[in-house]
């Protein structure tokens, strides 16, 4: 706690705002001039009762009355004098009862408050805090960033400017810092020469570069990530001191886009890890479709171990009287060997579909354009309002300019014979209302949204979506590789796999008699001994000591593991690689 000198000091440095500087100037000089004016009035109404009072008690009698105390030593016997003293009064009432107790809150009570918060705000960490993460912004993305590291017992503080932004997270329950974020001051207060990474993500370029430049001459050697929200701030971000540039829009796009059913009936490669490549591979157009995995047999067939399955948002981990439906992509834990087989066995060369639609030309719509481009796949872009230069320079010949939620527009757009949609817009109401209205004209088309704020994910699943990709999921868990120094994949909301050493609850048993399918719902798909992969390790063998496992887990499935196997010490549960997974 700072001392009373120190509180003052901050009181007196803070400026008056401009409207209650003159709120206060107006108020001292009308009381003047009434006290004024009163005083002349008390001996006019004094000399029509013949009586002669000095200058001075005229200002005695004004302050009295219009202070309420009314001492009764000088009074009216007229009853216009008495009419004078009640006016008198009613303004002394309004003044000093209404208005000078706000002056006195506004200008006294509050400056003092606000300069104690001021005074009492952290500004400094810790010097032995260590491996500690540094924000410089806090908003949806940070918020699911933040979210993570608390669960894995990783600390972390949030610099803020403004003492009242830094109440109002602490009131949240969040770590912060208060100090200027273009001081290098601020960030050796906040042991930045300790800390494991800084993340600048403000959704300014010219903010985040500043800020990356002033951290680096703070500190040569931390790790800084940035986000970079147009194409050309990535090598002026660079240049300033970052790490590694993240352009989230860039990687968003081209991960819807590869969920695009355009690509056929093959298994894509959504992440590696060691000789494990984690697929994907959609059921619709294969002889899949209709069977149970038992009846589907691919084990036997061709040695390939399905995960589970996706179905428009709902993952379930496979059993053998897991259905495989119209709309089912399939998840599976597979060598190079293994992958080629499945492709061999359901490759197909007839047309894949006849194009995808794209809505919106910002960065997200953009990239999956390009990735499109890059495929061969046919495209149109719908944009409501005049595009961007850039955009309507490179995709002139994609891009049709009208209303999506036009029934006649989409008419004569490639729409009704598209395979996929996606829908790339910034607003995720809008994103919603088109989901539903889509999936009411295409019932049979593959609808794959962008989710700005992870919340509104469930509500696009609901609303039809078959796939939805989190900015905030995404930036988050790419920020967490980061931190882990695993590889960065392409992430897409609600399934990631994760590389970790086998926590000591687990050493010496097998999955089976820990029952940790049941428990956690996480599936092992791989363990890697003596730097030795084995993919579908066997659930009956005893897990090994100092060795790691390679698992697919929902979020939810995550939460669980940890609160099972990982509650003794956050280092038990200390990450190899992370990858939110293509599906």
């Amino acid at each position: 706690m700072r001392g009373t000198p120190v509180t003052l000091m901050i009181a007196l440095r803070k400026r008056v705002s401009g409207s209650n500087r003159k709120f206060l100037l107006w108020f001292v000089i009308i009381l003047l001039v009434l006290m004024v004016l009163y005083s002349l009035l008390f001996h006019a109404f004094m000399s029509h009762e013949d009586r002669s009072y000095s200058f001075f008690t005229g200002f005695y009698w004004t302050l009295v009355v219009l202070s309420t105390q009314g001492f009764g030593d000088i009074v009216f016997t007229s009853d216009a004098g008495k009419l004078f003293t009640m006016i008198v009064n009613v303004t002394g009432i309004i003044f000093m009862l209404v208005l000078l107790p706000f002056v006195i809150i506004e200008f006294v009570y509050n400056p003092l408050m606000n300069a104690q918060k001021e005074a009492n705000a952290p500004r400094t960490l810790p010097e032995t805090m260590r491996g500690h993460v540094l924000l410089t912004h806090y908003g949806t993305l940070e918020e699911a960033f933040v979210s993570r590291l608390r669960r894995r017992g990783i600390p972390y503080a949030i610099i803020v400017e403004e003492v009242a932004d830094a109440y109002r997270l602490r009131d949240m329950g969040l770590n912060v810092v208060v100090g200027d974020l273009r001081q290098p001051s601020t960030y050796e207060n906040a042991q930045v020469g300790q800390a494991a990474l800084v993340c600048v993500t403000s959704d300014s370029d010219p903010i985040n570069t500043n800020i990356v430049f002033v951290v680096r001459q703070s500190c040569a050697e931390v790790p800084i990530v940035s986000f970079a929200n147009v194409v050309d701030s990535i090598d002026i971000l660079e240049l300033a001191g970052s790490t590694e540039v993240l352009d989230i829009g860039d990687l968003m796009g081209k991960a819807l886009a590869r969920s695009a059913s355009n690509e056929g009936v093959c298994a894509h490669v959504m992440g590696k890890f060691s000789d494990v490549h984690i697929v994907e591979a959609r059921a619709a157009g294969t002889g899949l479709v209709g069977k149970t995995l038992k009846d589907a047999d691919l084990g036997r067939r061709l040695q390939v171990t399905v995960v589970g399955v996706w179905e428009r948002g709902k993952f379930e981990l496979a059993g053998p009287s897991t259905r495989i439906g119209e709309n089912s992509i399939l998840v599976m834990a597979v060598s190079e060997e293994q992958l080629k087989a499945y492709n061999a066995q359901f490759a197909s060369d007839s047309e894949p579909g006849y194009g995808v639609v794209i809505l919106g030309t910002g960065n997200v719509g953009l990239a999956a354009a390009r990735y499109l481009r890059e495929k061969g796949t046919p495209f149109t872009i719908i944009e409501k309002s005049e595009p961007t230069s850039r955009a309507a320079q490179e995709f002139s010949q994609n891009i049709v300019l009208g209303d999506a939620a036009d029934y006649q527009f989409l008419k004569s757009t490639l729409f009704f014979e598209a395979s996929s949609v996606l829908i790339t817009t910034h607003d995720d109401d809008i994103n919603i209302y088109l989901t539903l209205y889509f999936r009411k004209l295409r019932p049979d088309v593959q609808l794959l949204a962008r989710a700005n704020n992870e919340n509104n994910v469930a509500m696009l699943h609901r609303a039809g979506a078959d796939f939805v990709l989190s900015t905030a999921t995404t930036a988050a868990t790419m920020l967490f590789n980061h931190l882990e120094q695993g590889h960065l994949y392409t992430m897409v909301e609600g399934l990631f796999a994760i590389q970790l050493k086998i926590p000591q609850k687990m050493v010496g048993k097998s999955l089976v008699n820990l029952q940790f399918r049941a428990l956690t719902g996480c599936s092992v798909i791989a363990m890697i001994v003596n730097g030795k992969c084995e993919i579908n390790p066997s659930p009956f063998e005893p897990l090994p000591a100092n060795s790691e496992i390679i698992m697919v887990l929902t979020p939810e499935a995550e939460v669980k593991f940890l609160k099972y196997f990982c509650n003794e010490t956050p280092e038990e549960a200390q990450v190899s690689h992370v990858a939110h997974v293509q599906v």
